[in-house]
Order: structure tokens, then sequence, then C-alpha cells
């Protein structure tokens, strides 16, 4: 989720923008529910169930304190202090103070040790500030940082999907950007394949209009959910507003 002026033709999320999107509800609040369950799906899929991780615009710090208190070691990273400030202040008010760390950087320049995660995630769009021409080499990066086995999962909007209304948050001018920066499932794949990451899926979420959400939360705000599980448990496979692709890291280092 993470931007700011250090890349160019982008979108800047400002300390407001960071409030809002700590305290989203309804709909919105849905679609991130929905991708988390998606992410913790395909990781118990792959066998990963505890570790290290990185999370690449990690925003507000959401997913590595989630991660923590899944029994994870976990570290946030994001280019814009702005996010990083808010994710402290999470953090500060949180239970897994002792199992996260957050840095603030851009993943094209920033040193971690190599093979030191087990799991790197771009989440909520965040790949989609990557320009374009860096994206490869990235991913390459990113393999390096990750040990024997571990994967990197990427999710992005679907920016096919007909209702694209993606967060409500977002102005027009920030959709429009967003739909022409964010690849499409098969482009993202075919990235994970070329940075040298084999075992390479596509999953999609959130398989609902907004307005079918919103007729939902009103009365069973869990229908979206028991949905989305049920497809997943049950590899049943539809366009959804969003995609996660992951691919694993090879042993033998390539990429690199």
């Amino acid at each position: 989720m993470s931007s700011t002026d250090q890349f160019a033709d982008t979108i800047t999320y400002r300390s407001d923008w960071y409030r809002e999107y700590r305290h989203l509800r309804g709909v919105d609040e849905v679609k991130k529910r929905l991708e988390r369950d998606a992410l913790f799906h395909t990781l118990a899929a792959r066998g990963q169930l505890t570790g290290r991780m990185l999370d690449v615009g990690t925003a507000t710090g959401r997913y590595p304190m989630l991660f923590a208190r899944a029994g994870w070691r976990s570290v946030g990273l994001d280019v814009a202090d702005a996010a990083v400030a808010m994710a402290r202040e999470e953090l500060r008010r949180s239970d897994v103070t002792d199992r996260v760390e957050l840095v603030c950087g851009d993943i094209r320049t920033v040193t971690f040790p190599e093979q030191s995660f087990d799991l790197v995630t771009f989440m909520m769009g965040t790949f989609a500030h990557i320009p374009d021409a860096d994206r490869i080499e990235t991913l390459a990066t990113v393999h390096g940082l990750l040990a024997p086995g571990g994967s990197v999962v990427i999710s992005n909007w679907n920016t096919s999907w007909p209702d694209g209304r993606m967060l409500s948050l977002y102005g027009s001018a920030d959709r429009e950007w967003l739909v022409r920066a964010t690849p499409a499932p098969e482009e993202t794949a075919a990235m994970l394949t070329a940075a040298g990451f084999g075992t390479v899926d596509v999953q999609h979420f959130c398989p609902f209009t907004d307005a079918q959400i919103d007729h939902w939360i009103g009365s069973h705000e869990d229908s979206p959910d028991r949905i989305q599980a049920y497809m997943l448990n049950n590899n049943i496979s539809t366009p959804g507003q969003m995609y996660l692709v992951a691919g694993a890291s090879n042993a033998a280092g390539a990429g690199q």
C-alpha cells in the first residue's frame, strides 16, 4: 500500500489516508478480511505455518502484527514516513511489540541479509507501485531474501473485474492510475517465473460485487467470508475483485 514522491507517476498517500485505511468499515473492511483469509489459505496449502516474514508496503502494519499473533517473526517495510509512523503507533498498542520490526525504506534499495525470510508479501495492490521497469529485478532481489522453499505472495486488484471500485477511499483519479499500473494475473505470474520462482500459483478471491457484499453484511456480516472459505476449500475457481500470485524460492538460488 505504500507510495510517495520517490516513485514517479504514482499515488501519494498521506497521514489522513492511513488513518482512514486503519478504520475501514463495511464493504472495504470485508475486502481486507477476504484478502487476509485468502493469504492464510494459500500459505496453509503450501505448508507454511510459521517462520520469519517481510511485508512490503506495510502501511499501518496490519500484516506484520497478524503474523506475529500467529507465531511468526515479522518485519514491516514501507517507503512512506507517514505509514511507518502510524504502524509504530499501532504496534505500541499491540501485544506483539517483541515480534515485529518496522523499517522505513524502499524494497529496491533496502539491505537485508540473504535468505533471512521465509515469506515476503506485497498486499492490497502494493506491487503496482513498483515501476514496471524495476519489477522483475525487484522480484529477483526478493528471491535472494528468501530461505530455500520460502514464498513470495502478491495481492493485486483484478482490473478486468467489471465492478472494480477497489476501496471506496480511492478517488476516481487514483482508481484510473491503479488500473493502468496493475499487471494482470498472468503477467504477475510470468514475472515471478522470470525472476526465478517455481511453483507459481494464481488464486482469485473476493468473487462478489460490492452490492452483494453490502447486502449481506446488513444482516449476515460473515456471509462473504463463509462463502469464500467454502470456495477456497473446495478448489472452486472463479474470477474475483482481487487475486493472489504465490511463488516458491528455489533451493539452488535461481533468479539471483
